[in-house]
């Protein structure tokens, strides 16, 4: 169990995640949605120990969690941009031999021998994702990984979701794109002004959408209707 237990964040004085606690069952796929500013990166930040929290702690089994726990696939990597592909690869260590990793690179074709810099967006997200894949650490944090790819590639990441829980990982995922999540995720936590507010089962996916965009859509055509 990963129990995260009074998780708190501030930047200059704006609370954006306030108070936390929430259990997490290991060996699933955990779904974080919310709207723009709801926390979702930080709090991923803070799993990722890329940010410590000003108050609370996250412990897996009771004990503290640590970076060599968990490979993080961020919204938007960062790279050095006088390096290739290949190279990139190298800085991290192969630890995960359950992945054909070379039939992925064949398939995303990537120049990776051309440096970086010279890459498209989705490109670099390809790259970042074997990346993420090659270190084999049993947690993995994707921010949204769908974003900047192809509809061909987004249903792959699908399946190496999917593939990530059959090897009895934990994996947790934001998206802003629903219908993905609907088809990876065992559960999907609801991030609202930096407080989890709902946690949904399977059975209950298709009230998401609405508890989500509800109230926004609501918004937005009286706003539309004063306009015109």
């Amino acid at each position: 169990m990963i129990n995260v237990q009074g998780l708190s964040v501030s930047f200059n004085d704006h609370a954006v995640l306030k108070n936390i606690s929430i259990d997490f069952e290991e060996g699933l796929v955990h779904g974080i949605v919310g709207l723009n500013g709801a926390g979702k990166t930080t709090l991923f930040n803070v799993l990722a120990k890329m940010l410590k929290p000003d108050s609370g702690d996250i412990k897996q089994n009771g004990t503290a969690l640590g970076i060599k726990h968990t490979a993080y696939l961020e919204t938007a990597n960062f790279f050095f941009s006088r390096i290739t592909g290949n190279e990139y690869l190298k800085i991290f260590k192969q630890t995960n031999t359950e992945f054909n990793l070379a039939a992925l690179q064949e398939y995303f074709k990537l120049p990776l021998d051309e440096l970086i810099e010279n890459y498209s967006t989705g490109m670099k997200k390809k790259l970042a994702l074997l990346a993420v894949l090659k270190q084999g650490k049993p947690i993995f944090i994707l921010d949204e990984p769908f974003n900047g790819l192809d509809l061909e590639t987004n249903k792959v990441l699908e399946i190496i979701i999917v593939s990530l829980k059959q090897k009895q990982k934990t994996v947790f995922v934001s998206s802003h794109i629903i219908d993905p999540l609907l088809t990876t995720c065992d559960k999907i936590h609801l991030l609202e002004n930096g407080c989890f507010v709902k946690t949904y089962f399977k059975s209950d996916f298709s009230k998401i959408e609405e508890d989500l965009f509800g109230k926004l859509k609501t918004e937005a055509t009286e706003v539309i209707s004063k306009a015109v």
